[in-house]
């Protein structure tokens, strides 16, 4: 292990974070005013909430291994936590340093970069990874793969616990599929394909369960897809013994219904997605034991004959109902503000269709059918109130749009991030790097 300087240290608050793809932070660094998330706050010295100005100039690059459909690593403070090929890191933002590193005992054969994990463990602020690894078999040993999972101190990366696992079920699963789900007092949960999970003091394995693909721990419950014939189930297990809790979609087979997307939300919410059958298909069925019915009134777009359309639900992690649909667009992405809104947007397009939800409820509070009007906006970010785009040709400029009042706040933020916690604000770049921008208004 390799121990460098001590970072200065803020306040670092439990993030229990998802495997999916994602374009939010999980740091949040204090609550906004009730009167709108737009309304900035100085929250303690060096954080915005939410905040509206980067220093384009300060930009500091770090490689964390980034790829598309994968989530971007959590920031504490002005501290970037990852996971690569070397173990877990993490790196100072500002400063442009690596405060520590810790390598698992074995090579690394899979990892992604969000795989670093933020917890408290005896009000003890800890680093959780998870790792595929393969020992080297040297001589007449076999090469065998295994799950190594790390927690670390966070402040220094000293270590508190380390365990080895060697499935005895199943194949070696793509390196996208591991990685810590979360963490609370009953347990860490990491998926390797399916899913595991530890005692957080000591490390020691509670439970497996080979049929479920774990994405999110919320309140208590692991919520996942299943990993049998209806992969496009979801469903939940006690976080404290791995006990089923329910099943939705469970009738669905293969071909109707594909996950695409899972992480949590605020008020006890999971926000799904998955691909739904082409156009003149059976259709999925509707939410068993109850829920929100599904959208498809006047001015729901309806995919073409033959595609699959990705349909999006707020589903309760304790029962498994559906809390609401919000209205499908083409090509169609939503992403949770970290706080009390619901956005979602056309993709893949130079003006996108925006609408914007109360998280809690599904009520729509606005909605544009070209954001940005006539000119060309491509959406990077939500947090706290507010999104962020690069605008004009080839994204020369950046913007800020307020989500609770739908206007454009006319300010110039010098970078639109990806995503951000107040303190820095992360932007994808090529080459698996990131570039970490400190916030100044």
């Amino acid at each position: 292990m390799q121990i460098g300087p001590s970072p200065r240290r803020r306040a670092l608050r439990p993030v229990f974070a998802a495997a999916a793809a994602a374009v939010l932070a999980s740091g949040c660094t204090g609550p906004a005013d009730g009167g709108g998330g737009a309304e900035q706050q100085r929250a303690e010295e060096g954080v915005f909430d939410p905040p509206t100005e980067f220093d384009a100039s300060a930009g500091v690059r770090i490689d964390v291994g980034a790829r598309e459909g994968v989530p971007l690593p959590p920031i504490d403070g002005e501290t970037v936590y990852y996971a690569d090929e070397d173990g877990l890191h993490a790196h100072d933002g500002l400063d442009d340093r690596e405060l520590w590193s810790a390598a698992p005992d074995q090579p690394v054969h899979g990892v992604r970069p969000d795989g670093a994990v933020l917890a408290e463990i005896d009000d003890r602020p800890v680093v959780i990874g998870a790792f595929l690894t393969r020992n080297p078999g040297a001589g007449d040993a076999v090469a065998q793969e295994r799950l190594e999972v790390l927690a670390v101190d966070a402040g220094d990366g000293e270590p508190v616990w380390h365990r080895e696992v060697i499935p005895s079920r199943g194949g070696v699963p793509d390196a996208d599929d591991v990685f810590v789900v979360g963490a609370d007092g009953d347990a860490v949960v990491v998926s390797y394909g399916t899913a595991f999970a530890f005692d957080p003091a000591d490390g020691e394995p509670l439970w497996s369960d080979p049929g479920v693909r774990p994405e999110v721990l919320q309140d208590g419950s692991v919520v996942g897809w299943e990993a049998g014939s209806a992969p496009g189930a979801l469903t939940a297990l006690s976080a404290r013994d791995g006990s089923p809790e329910w099943t939705l979609w469970g009738e669905d087979s293969a071909e109707e219904g594909r996950p695409r997307y899972a992480a949590p939300m605020g008020g006890g919410l999971v926000l799904v997605a998955r691909e739904a059958p082409p156009s003149g298909g059976a259709g999925p069925p509707e939410a068993g034991g109850g829920g929100a019915e599904r959208p498809g009134g006047a001015g729901a777009e309806e995919p073409s004959p033959g595609e699959r359309a990705v349909e999006w639900a707020a589903v309760h992690a304790g029962s498994g109902e559906v809390a609401y649909w919000p209205d499908p667009l083409p090509d169609q992405v939503c992403r949770y503000d970290e706080q009390s809104l619901l956005a979602c947007w056309s993709d893949g397009t130079s003006t996108p269709a925006v609408q914007v939800y109360t998280a809690d409820t599904g009520d729509l509070l606005w909605s544009d059918e070209k954001l940005g009007g006539g000119v060309p906006t491509s959406i990077r970010g939500v947090w706290h109130g507010l999104l962020y785009a690069d605008r004009g040709l080839e994204g020369a400029a950046a913007g800020i749009y307020s989500l609770d009042f739908q206007n454009d706040l006319g300010l110039d933020p010098g970078v639109a991030p990806d995503s951000t916690n107040g303190v820095l604000g992360l932007r994808r770049g090529g080459g698996g790097k990131v570039t970490a921008y400190p916030a100044t208004g």
